[in-house]
Order: structure tokens, then sequence, then C-alpha cells
């Protein structure tokens, strides 16, 4: 299948030069016909050298032996011959000085491309550094505040459940009775508070773990 398709395509490449060298190939016979110089060092000398070899490669190949003097072309098929070499020659030139900047330019691009790909991978591993660096900082923070909470929390356990001092005498006079009945209440929230403090505490730091482990 690869030969069926390149066959005709090689065809229709070789009948497109032909076309296409035609225009120059008429300019060249032209230009040939009006200047001797021209003629005699530009147009015909190619011509009478692909004769020359054309005649020794077919008599090599046919076992005809060598010839000792090929008989040189008249001047109208010289010309001719030549002004059809000269146009496919200079169509040639031309598409393989399009071939080589096609492919100068396809090479740049792909150069271009993995600069591209490169810079990308170098910024995202100077993203993934600062990422890091952060989550350290992050993590020193998190030290530093679980270190805070678990002090204040020890220190307001210590604060309220130190009980009542059992130290001191036991008034027995009616007016003290009385402060102390007084007291009670205030005694009673001033606990109630500590316990909040202390439930607030320990939910602080529930939740620092909790970003810890996230």
């Amino acid at each position: 299948m690869v030969a069926l398709g390149a066959f005709p395509a090689a065809k229709l490449g070789a009948l497109l030069l032909r076309q296409v060298s035609k225009p120059i190939a008429n300019f060249v016979k032209e230009r040939a016909k009006q200047s001797p110089v021209f003629r005699s060092y530009v147009c015909m000398p190619p011509a009478q050298f692909y004769n020359w070899c054309e005649v020794k490669m077919k008599m090599y190949f046919m076992n005809l032996g060598t010839a000792g003097k090929v008989k040189p072309l008249s001047e109208t098929m010289a010309i001719e011959l030549g002004s059809n070499l000269l146009g496919e020659g200079i169509i040639f030139v031309v598409a393989a000085a399009l071939l080589l900047f096609e492919y100068n330019r396809q090479v740049r691009k792909e150069q271009a491309k993995e600069d591209i790909r490169l810079q990308e991978q170098e910024d995202l591993t100077n993203a993934i550094r600062d990422l890091d660096l952060m989550t350290e900082q992050h993590n020193a923070e998190l030290r530093r505040l679980t270190y805070l909470v678990d002090d204040l929390i020890s220190k307001v356990n210590s604060k309220s459940y130190s009980g009542p001092d059992t130290t001191s005498e036991t008034p027995k006079s009616s007016s003290s009775k009385v402060d102390t009945k007084r007291q009670e209440p205030e005694l009673k929230k001033q606990i109630s508070n500590d316990i909040n403090e202390n439930l607030l505490f320990k939910s602080i730091k529930m939740l620092i773990q909790s970003i810890q482990q996230v």
C-alpha cells in the first residue's frame, strides 16, 4: 500500500516539476538565441556533458564496448536540452532550498517547545520548593500554638480543681456563715467559667491536631 501510494505521488511531483520548469526553459531558450555568450558557455555545455554521460552509460549497460568519441549534439538540440536541464535544475535548487528552510524552521520550533517545557519544569520545581518551605513554617507555628494551648489548659486545670482551703478554721459566728453563703454563687460562677475555658482550650487543641493531620 505504501509503494502504490508513493508511486503516483512521485509521478505527480515529477509532472509538476516539469510543468513549472517549462517557463524557465523557454526563457533560457530565448536568452540563448539572443546571446552567443550565454548560448556557448551556459546553455550548451551542460547539454553536451549530459549527452556524453548518457551515451557512455548506454554502451556500458548494453555491453557494446566503449566509444572512442561521442558525437556532440547539434546546436539546436543542445540549446533545447540545455534549456530543459537548466529549468529543471533551477526548480530543483529552489525546492531543495525550501525543504532546507522548512527543516530548519521545524528544528527551531521543536527547540522552542523544549525550552518552554524545561522552563515549566523549573517553575514547577521552584513552586514545590516554596510549598515545602511554607509547610515547614506552618508546622512550626502549629507546634508553637499547641504548646501555648497545653500550657493554658494546665493552668486552668490547676486553677479550677485546686478546691477550697481545708486548713482554714471553720467560722463559728453567724456573720461568717452569711458571708460564705453569699460567696457561693460567685464561686460557682467562677468554677463554671473555668470549666468553659478548659473546654474551649481542649476544642482548640483538637482543631489544631486535626489541621496537622490534614
